[in-house]
């Protein structure tokens, strides 16, 4: 049964809406706007349109990343000087491509198939795509937003997430449970949201980001909720999905008592807030994954030009930066405010400097120095509504290098992925030029010259599945080590980055073991790799 819930009094003003880096001194990274990003557009042979989301795979196994965008899929014919890619969506027979898509591996053969938004299931054979949604019995709502894989109950084989929209009339909204979906050994899917008790979730999803935070082998996972609602995040209880957002601190602010409005003569404080896209990541080195909440921010309180009183400011919660605290508890501690990512002011046209309209996120070590760093995009047609680039200085200190990166506005769609094969992270986004102007993709190359060194990383797992979401990976030196996870999804619209793990190592010249801790439980240890390479790692 669908769940009404509603916000008396603010429905019909809400219509819009570790240790310091042990790198730092060896890698000699530039503190000024030296170019880190090329624009290769022009040369790239890419479609000039617009998208909400970019999904990154490799499905022809050729070591070069592929990507999806607006129903087209695009195969990389990059070379080390020249990023370009060629258009081969009906050689592939995906013409009737529909919905939001991600790679996937539903049936473990070890190729890389397509599921959508609307219920498609495309199996890679023979080197077609072939629909089988209808087979597989994936009976999505009209109102799915988002979606996400990963292995829920162990067996190996990749299950679906789906967070879906609300539903308004007259500043009436109407909020409707998620669904789960589990893969049946690869040949079909099968409904268990009313085992999860998913009737007890109602939300308007944007995003569902997969991680095992608390390190035991066991999935968890992340939901963005817009509409002033809280965030969940899920862990498994005897099979179960159960929320521990509260209990771990990351279910956003609810504070009714925060502000005095002299006008109203009354309190108002934040109500959770409208998150879009959140991402998981050791954002300080120590082994455990932090996590970044990126929310849409009404800054403004007091009479509009129309004559109405806006108080919206009050009650839209702020942007997160959540530090894992690590064992034995594993809660989370919110840093932003110490962390240098600026906060806009909340006030009437004398304060107001626009609203932080952040949506898509997604995190990569572009200058290769150790430490991963944010992406970050805006909405709205507005001149302040650009793309984000922040560079990770350690101990959760940001800095805004927004103007030597791309910077697009009005955007959600973005992904990390190494076009070319140097070893540098590029960037692929959609967005607009300048106010106005239309929206297209756009590519960039990554030209930082810092000369860092690095390690990628390619997992196939066998227990695990052959995509071994939340499996993580930790790379250790004399300097201390680096993680990374397998997140098959990010941000928001299910996006996806370069599937290869990718991890900066400054000047750091040997590396003396790699930790692999597969989702299906097992540890695998690598000595001494080779570094500034690609390693192919298969689950024993």
């Amino acid at each position: 049964m669908k769940k009404l819930i509603l916000v008396p009094t603010l429905l019909s003003v809400l219509t819009g809406c570790s240790t310091q880096n042990p790198f730092r001194e060896a890698a000699s990274i530039k503190e000024n706007n030296d170019p880190i990003f090329e624009d290769v557009t022009a040369t790239s042979d890419v479609a000039s349109e617009s998208t909400p989301s970019i999904v990154i795979g490799d499905f022809d196994k050729d070591g070069r990343v592929d990507f999806i965008a607006k129903d087209r899929l695009y195969k990389n014919i990059s070379t080390r000087d020249s990023i370009r890619f060629e258009d081969v969506t009906q050689e592939m027979n995906l013409h009737f491509l529909k919905g939001q898509p991600l790679f996937m591996d539903v049936n473990n053969d070890g190729n890389l198939d397509i599921v959508t938004s609307k219920g498609q299931v495309h199996l890679l054979k023979d080197n077609q795509y072939h629909e089988v949604g209808q087979r597989y019995g994936l009976k999505l709502p009209d109102d799915v937003f988002t979606i996400s894989f990963g292995d829920l109950n162990r067996d190996g084989f990749p299950d679906i997430l789906v967070g879906r929209q609300e539903k308004s009339e007259n500043n009436q909204f109407n909020f409707v449970p998620p669904k789960v979906f589990l893969n049946q050994n690869g040949k079909s899917f099968l409904e268990v949201s009313n085992k999860h008790e998913m009737n007890n979730y109602p939300a308007y999803v944007r995003g569902i980001a997969w991680a095992d935070f608390d390190n035991n082998s066991s999935p968890d996972i992340y939901y963005s909720n817009y509409r002033l609602r809280q965030n969940f995040l899920f862990q498994l209880n005897r099979g179960k999905m159960v929320d521990v957002a509260k209990k771990l601190n990351v279910q956003g602010e609810y504070d009714t008592k925060r502000y005095y409005d002299s006008y109203h003569k009354k309190n108002f404080g934040p109500l959770y807030g409208h998150t879009i896209g959140s991402v998981w990541a050791d954002l300080n080195n120590d082994g455990n994954l932090d996590l970044w909440v990126s929310n849409l921010v009404h800054k403004f309180v007091g009479m509009s030009p129309k004559g109405s009183y806006d108080y919206r400011g009050y009650v839209c919660d702020d942007s997160k930066v959540y530090k894992n605290t690590g064992a034995p508890h594993y809660n989370f501690v919110d840093v932003r405010k110490n962390s240098g990512l600026p906060v806009k002011p909340i006030g009437d046209f004398s304060k107001y400097k626009g609203d932080e309209l952040w949506s898509h996120s997604t995190a990569a070590d572009f200058d290769n120095d150790g430490l991963l760093d944010m992406y970050v995009s805006q909405v709205y047609n507005f001149n302040y509504a650009h793309s984000l680039l922040f560079r990770n200085k350690g101990n959760f200190q940001f800095e805004n290098v927004s103007k030597s990166g791309p910077m697009v506005l009005d955007s959600y769609a973005g992904a990390w992925a190494d076009f070319n094969n140097d070893g540098k992270m590029d960037l692929i986004v959609s967005g607009r030029e300048g106010v106005g102007i239309p929206a297209r993709l756009r590519i960039f190359k990554n030209v930082d010259a810092s000369n860092n060194r690095y390690l990628k990383i390619r997992l196939t797992g066998k227990k695990s599945g052959t995509i071994p979401v939340t499996t993580q990976v930790r790379v250790y030196h004399a300097k201390g080590l680096v993680m990374r996870q397998v997140e098959g999804t990010t941000g928001t619209f299910n996006q996806q980055n370069d599937p290869v793990l990718h991890f900066g190592l400054g000047k750091i010249s040997k590396v003396s073991k790699i930790v692999i801790n597969w989702s299906s439980g097992q540890t695998q240890v690598i000595t001494n790799p080779k570094i500034s390479s690609t390693l192919n790692i298969v689950e024993p």
